[in-house]
């Protein structure tokens, strides 16, 4: 992994516009977990307390929003950070709240990781981050609803493009990729169930389904 995505901001990862002028820097992370360890996992990320997310300076938070979708065995985490990834990561995981859902976690992780240990959170990042392929329209503190895609081999980059191409009337939406996964992350008013655009995909794909809201959280909200 390039030094830089711990350090700072860099090629791949854009910053966002949030509603009400603040800018920050939308990143993914995405793991998995073992057979049969779904519902678990997801109560217990679902039930962490909240985070405390304050910046070095009064009314400033290092956390904008960070949201916890669910499909199958996959995760993935949506964070709006206001400093460099670095940063953020030790912040929390110095929180007694996180290291204390980290623990539960662990026994249903396909890859363990300690977030009290440097090198295991670096090996982690290196593993989980997915690449922003595109983002469009007005982002911020809207619903937010996301599909998961699984290419063909070979396919993934196509698959990002055309669900780039996807913009929504009120709203705006995120495409992340990692090697063979690919998340379309839609915010919007309308808070219908996301459907797969299969008829888009299809050539493309090899599995798409949509994915559960598991946790949704913003500064001074949580829902």
């Amino acid at each position: 992994m390039n030094e830089q995505l711990l350090s700072g901001h860099c090629g791949g990862f854009p910053a966002v516009t949030m509603t009400g002028s603040r800018t920050v820097d939308r990143y993914a992370l995405t793991f998995r977990v073992r057979a049969g360890s779904e519902t678990v996992v997801a109560e217990i990320l679902s039930g962490y307390a909240a985070l405390l997310v304050c910046g070095p300076e009064p009314g400033w938070s290092l956390l904008e929003r960070t949201s916890v979708f669910m499909a199958g065995r996959v995760v993935v985490r949506v964070v709006d950070i206001t400093c460099p990834p670095s940063e953020a990561v030790r912040h929390l995981a110095g929180q007694p709240q996180v290291q204390a859902v980290e623990q539960r976690l662990r026994p249903h992780l396909v890859h363990d990781r300690e977030v009290t240990d440097e090198a295991s959170l670096r090996r982690f990042a290196a593993t989980s981050v997915m690449r922003v392929a595109s983002g469009n329209g007005r982002t911020g503190r809207l619903p937010r609803r996301a599909v998961l895609y699984e290419s063909l081999p070979g396919h993934a980059g196509e698959l990002a493009r055309r669900l780039s191409g996807i913009t929504v009337a009120s709203g705006g939406t995120t495409v992340f990729r990692r090697r063979d996964l690919v998340v379309h992350l839609i915010e919007s008013d309308d808070e219908t169930p996301p459907v797969p655009l299969i008829g888009l995909v299809t050539p493309f794909a090899r599995l798409a389904r949509p994915m559960t809201l598991v946790t949704d959280r913003s500064v001074g909200a949580v829902a």
